[in-house]
């Protein structure tokens, strides 16, 4: 999964010591990758046999067994299932949002965030039976570098959860860790 976007922050707090950070973005583009089932695999006699069939998106990828088929001779062989992936597209806002920064006055500043917001996919996410709405909920540290007055970069890493709260009939949802960079322009 990769996005981009914008944010938006404010100073709520500011003592020598730490400074608490209102913060939203928004991610109009927001691509998943899902992998999918596209077919079966069997062996007979050292023989390939594959079945075809239209993707399915899936939660789980396994190189075991997902079957077995009663072969010409007698015997079972074992079925593997072909994978592929599909691309879902989405957008997401986080409106609730607010960032801890340690050692306000210092270049380098760690930072803890939480966030939280809403995914709007073209389909369902991650897989069908699921639902297009999606709760977002990211939260970690970073460390943000100023390199002059008002510009500075952030390097951060989330723990970021995407589920729909039971709303459709799945909820496999999503848990990720997010490598995230951000360079802000200050006033």
């Amino acid at each position: 999964m990769w996005t981009l976007g914008g944010e938006y922050s404010h100073v709520l707090r500011q003592g020598p010591w730490f400074r608490f950070d209102y913060e939203a973005s928004v991610m109009p583009v927001w691509e998943e990758r899902d992998p999918t089932v596209t077919g079966t695999e069997f062996f007979v006699s050292g023989q390939a046999i594959v079945t075809n069939q239209a993707p399915v998106r899936v939660v789980d990828v396994t190189n075991k067994p997902v079957g077995s088929i009663l072969t010409g001779s007698g015997s079972f062989a074992p079925v593997y299932a072909l994978f592929g992936t599909e691309n879902t597209y989405a957008a997401a806002i986080t409106p609730l949002g607010v960032r801890v920064s340690a050692m306000p006055h210092w270049r380098v500043q760690p930072t803890f965030a939480v966030d939280l917001g809403f995914v709007f996919g073209s389909r369902a996410i991650p897989i069908d039976g699921a639902t297009q709405f999606n709760y977002l909920f990211a939260l970690g540290p970073g460390i943000q570098f100023y390199s002059g007055a008002h510009t500075s970069w952030r390097v951060e890493y989330l723990y970021r959860h995407v589920s729909n709260a039971g709303q459709g009939d799945q909820n496999p949802g999503i848990d990720q860790g997010v490598l995230r960079v951000t360079m802000s322009r200050h006033r």
